[in-house]
């Protein structure tokens, strides 16, 4: 083809394809692949991508299997739908159920396989659109006495990197006596490196840790006891949000309003439309009704904002998602809903899975993990697509 069009043109054209075409045409020839899995392509790649997108992860009671498939959102109204094309298979088995997903960044999936049971477990870095993954390496800091992991993922400087927060604790107890330790993992390194010089005030409960990557900042929801030798949670502790900075690394704190400084144990983070969002359950673990916030302007502590209520009625789990026009709601009887804070009626999106398995972030398709020394896939080349490009 290129003896027909400038390279520079038939480059364009390459870049606005998807990357499972992109795939195929790495067996076309090998210029072609070193182009398409150059870092530079890569990144030119990821910037033209689809930016309307959500992955989500489910286990699926009736076939026993964990289940990943993309979501499309409405450009009119946010709204959620389903892409039943685009169904992907996790690589890893997991020992306890399903793998404990960390975040989503850049079209790759970071996760764990510990559910807290085993917090030495190696973490794993993989992209669902290319069916690549790779394992990181065992992390240096593993006490032998009882300890709480938190994980963190996101980019800083065009450099993806896996934060590691060590809380130690006694049995039974969420009040953590030393003060924690902190790896950073960047990909392509070799090995993790701990980072000092900071003080971390907030603690997260190991329950509640789920982040949110927002603005190359990971977000996680703590709190703070009033009492410096509290040795438990209460609901008197000041709940706040701890922030890490992946490109500086830096830890900081972002306030909460006052209404919502206490009972972190009944909150929910989320990130939406570029802006944080905040699920805040009227009475944890046994809840009649959910508010939902935003903070409008990123820093502000003014801008908190109480956007509508969601009345939880009989057989409403929790809010797994959330989208400035819909939120998803989880059901006990294993299926996921889209409420319309509007109407607030919901809508079934056809989709079974344990309460606790839903899992939902933003997603691009990326060409991230590419391996060029890799052989397509066989359901990935297509005879006949590709003798038209040779």
């Amino acid at each position: 083809m290129s003896d027909y069009f400038p390279a520079d043109l038939w480059i364009e054209i390459l870049l606005k394809l998807p990357v499972k075409s992109l795939i195929r045409f790495t067996a076309v020839s090998k210029s072609w692949r070193s182009l398409i899995t150059s870092p530079n392509f890569t990144s030119l790649h990821l910037s033209n991508s689809q930016k309307n997108r959500a992955i989500l992860r489910h286990y699926d009671e009736h076939d026993k299997q964990e289940h990943y498939r993309l979501l499309e959102f409405a450009a009119k109204n946010g709204a959620f739908a389903i892409n039943s094309s685009s169904e992907f298979d996790f690589p890893l088995n997991s020992q306890i159920g399903y793998y404990r997903i960390v975040g989503s960044c850049d079209g790759l999936v970071c996760s764990i396989d510990d559910l807290f049971l085993f917090p030495s477990q190696s973490v794993v870095l993989w992209n669902p659109s290319v069916r690549n993954h790779v394992i990181l390496p065992p992390a240096n800091t593993n006490p032998m006495e009882p300890h709480v992991v938190v994980l963190g993922f996101g980019i800083g400087n065009g450099v993806h990197k896996v934060v590691r927060i060590v809380y130690c604790r006694r049995p039974y107890d969420y009040g953590f006596g030393v003060p924690p330790q902190v790896e950073v993992f960047s990909l392509g390194a070799a090995n993790w490196r701990t980072v000092d010089g900071f003080n971390i005030k907030l603690r997260i409960l190991e329950f509640m840790w789920s982040q949110v990557l927002l603005n190359g900042i990971v977000h996680w929801l703590g709190y703070e006891p009033i009492d410096d030798d509290a040795n438990s949670y209460n609901y008197s502790s000041r709940s706040s949000i701890l922030s890490f900075e992946i490109d500086n690394e830096v830890f900081g704190e972002v306030i909460l309003p006052d209404v919502l400084a206490t009972g972190v144990a009944s909150m929910c983070l989320f990130a939406s439309e570029g802006s944080l969002a905040l699920v805040n359950y009227s009475v944890a673990f046994e809840s009649k009704a959910c508010d939902v916030w935003m903070m409008k302007e990123y820093g502000v502590g003014a801008s908190w904002t109480k956007l509508y209520r969601i009345e939880l009625v009989e057989g409403f789990d929790r809010v797994v998602g959330f989208r400035y026009g819909e939120a998803l709601l989880a059901l006990n009887g294993l299926d996921l809903v889209a409420y319309n804070p509007e109407s607030q009626g919901c809508r079934s999106l056809g989709i079974h899975g344990t309460p606790r398995s839903f899992y939902i972030d933003n997603y691009v398709e990326s060409l991230l993990l590419l391996d060029g020394n890799r052989e397509p896939a066989e359901e990935d080349l297509n005879r006949d697509v590709l003798e038209g490009w040779v």
